[in-house]
């Protein structure tokens, strides 16, 4: 068959299905072209969700007369010169393909002028070729109109989804590119009803902008570096989740894509704390050097690849973790101790000295009404006593309504210090269900799960353990062999430091295999092919899974069951052995240990409020 070369019009289509595929990716280019020309503020608008018609314009640097036809041709761009330059993309856009794509397969018109021109330019083309130029009186900056979108190729047409799918996708496309660009004001219109309109004023500001209140109000901000990678934005607390991942926005260098790296460190941190299908909100921002990123992955640049990815890995892993956990840190239940004069040391010379009085037995009357708990007890000055003759040879009667005040001091004290602890900080109502205790604290009702609590703060005990190096190793007898290929063999060799810190010997055993000597002991129970699964993996961080994963089966174990009813002393004890600690807010699987209801909760529920 005989080799020929494809004309122009027709692998420019082949370019624009791979780089347009639906009006959302013609918006995408577009504002990322703009964004790349320095505009600070630029508009949307839509027709027919596109379909009909898409513009954007924006107050950019704008485009010369003379380069105006040449930003149509296939790989013309202002972005590199060289090979050398792909590896420090600074850029959103680099590739020369977006514009000659997008006029390949519909209707184009371009306006646009420079700073230094004293009129604009515009030029119509029709299925890539100019059918009209001319001059045009405008501001600084770039207008492109795009219409009939996929007119001389129907059959794209069939493929795409109804109007109102299209418009939901190209919503979902700008909201990415206003977070990826929180400084710059972005607007999106559908006809002529503003969908949506960010100001500029950063990531909050846009995040607020778009997403409603509930949202924002379950935020956390991150702020986290680690060996050159930063790591910026928001994710949602340990107890807020949405049933799917499109609330999940990932940035690189200020361009929206997906990275393997990245949604395995989201999904590491909140395994411990979301059930199942349950998906964390984040919008994050990491920025590192271009050389240890390739953005040259996909035509439409939707993916990214680094140089080191477990480097990527342990930033956003950390500077998640870190701001969930000083969020639950913060959100315990903590029960404060009632400040008490009771409680403070007696110092000398600090009785509550009031009129002397003139009798022995008066001052035993008032030293017997103290000890019972009343604060009316008198005890006389010492001036008083140096005057009275009779005092004045009875020191062993002053030593002993002193010793008496004491007395009387101390067992306020503990009278005090143990209502503090119990009836002052909350009160235990009882149990339902053999599952559910149930509380007073002040004005809030508190609904606890038994189990889910118990299971947490045992589950923190042996992590904490874990952590400071005091998990128990076993040795075993018959040590296990793991094969390899030669790409496995060169992961475990550089993993073997690692596995031994947390208590798993592996040695070389030949060319194409290892041994397993020892284990920690709370992994003697776990299937060894997933232990060899998680050794096997090339992403950081991973051989502390595998101990977190077994401790909290572990917890989960040990704790106490559901349906098993308590005496009110044995609820009183576990609930102080809480409180020293602060109630957790989840169990290691994520299910929440409990729920607060305040005082005007429920009089809202019974309509004592309306």
């Amino acid at each position: 068959m005989k080799i020929i070369k494809l004309d122009s019009s027709v692998y420019n289509k082949i370019s624009a299905g791979e780089v347009v595929e639906r009006p959302a990716s013609v918006i995408k280019e577009l504002v990322e072209n703009a964004i790349d020309a320095g505009a600070t503020r630029v508009e949307i608008s839509v027709v027919n969700a596109g379909l009909d018609e898409i513009a954007v314009r924006d107050n950019g640097c704008g485009i010369d007369k003379e380069d105006l036809k040449t930003a149509f041709l296939p790989h013309a761009t202002s972005k590199i010169r060289l090979a050398e330059d792909l590896s420090e993309i600074r850029t959103l856009g680099f590739r020369g393909e977006a514009l000659p794509s997008i006029a390949s397969v519909s209707m184009v018109e371009i306006k646009s002028k420079t700073a230094d021109a004293d009129v604009g330019h515009c030029l119509k083309l029709r299925g890539g070729e100019v059918e009209e130029e001319g001059v045009i009186s405008m501001n600084t900056g770039t207008e492109i109109t795009v219409s009939n979108l996929f007119f001389n190729t129907p059959a794209r047409l069939k493929f795409l989804k109804t109007p109102s799918g299209e418009l939901s996708e190209i919503k979902s496309t700008v909201l990415k590119l206003i977070f990826a660009n929180p400084t710059i004001s972005i607007s999106l219109f559908d006809k002529k009803d503003k969908i949506y309109s960010s100001d500029g004023q950063g990531l909050g500001a846009a995040i607020k902008s778009i997403f409603n209140e509930e949202i924002w109000n379950n935020l956390l901000p991150v702020n986290y570096e680690k060996n050159g990678v930063y790591v910026t934005g928001y994710v949602s607390r340990s107890t807020y989740f949405k049933m799917n991942r499109t609330y999940q926005i990932s940035i690189v260098n200020g361009r929206v894509c997906e990275n393997q790296s990245i949604s395995s460190a989201i999904t590491t941190v909140y395994a411990q704390y979301l059930m199942k299908r349950n998906y964390p909100v984040t919008v994050l921002s990491i920025a590192l050097s271009p050389s240890k990123i390739d953005v040259n992955v996909h035509p439409t640049k939707a993916e990214v690849r680094f140089s080191d990815g477990n480097q990527v890995f342990s930033a956003v892993y950390h500077a998640i973790k870190n701001a969930v956990e000083g969020d639950i840190e913060e959100r315990r239940i903590q029960f404060e101790t009632i400040s008490d004069e009771a409680e403070r040391p007696i110092e000398e010379g600090a009785f509550p000295f009031s009129a002397p009085i003139s009798t022995v037995a008066e001052a035993e009357i008032s030293s017997d009404n103290a000890v019972e708990g009343t604060s009316s007890f008198v005890f006389p000055t010492k001036t008083a006593l140096e005057n009275s003759e009779t005092f004045r040879e009875e020191s062993d009667i002053e030593r002993s309504i002193k010793e008496n005040y004491r007395k009387m001091r101390e067992k306020q004290r503990e009278v005090q210090q143990e209502l503090a602890e119990t009836q002052e900080l909350y009160r235990v109502i009882g149990q339902v269900f053999g599952t559910y205790l149930l509380l007073e604290q002040k004005e809030r009702f508190i609904i606890v799960d038994q189990h889910a609590a118990v299971e947490r703060l045992r589950y923190d005990k042996l992590i904490a353990a874990y952590r400071a190096g005091n998990v128990a190793v076993q040795p075993l007898l018959i040590p296990l062999t793991i094969e390899v290929n030669p790409n496995e063999y060169a992961i475990v060799e550089s993993k073997i430091p690692a596995m031994k810190q947390i208590g798993i010997e592996i040695v070389p055993f030949g060319t194409d295999s290892f041994k397993i000597s020892s284990i920690p002991q709370i992994l003697s129970e776990i299937d060894i092919n997933v232990l060899i699964k998680h050794v096997l993996s090339d992403k950081a961080e991973k051989e502390d899974t595998v101990i977190e994963e077994r401790l909290a089966y572990a917890a989960c174990r040990s704790s106490i069951k559901g349906n098993t009813y308590l005496t009110m002393d044995e609820i009183d004890e576990l609930m102080k052995a809480y409180f020293k600690e602060g109630l957790p807010v989840q169990c290691p699987h994520g299910r929440p240990v409990y729920h607060i209801y305040t005082k005007r909760d429920l009089e809202t529920l019974f309509k004592r409020i309306v």
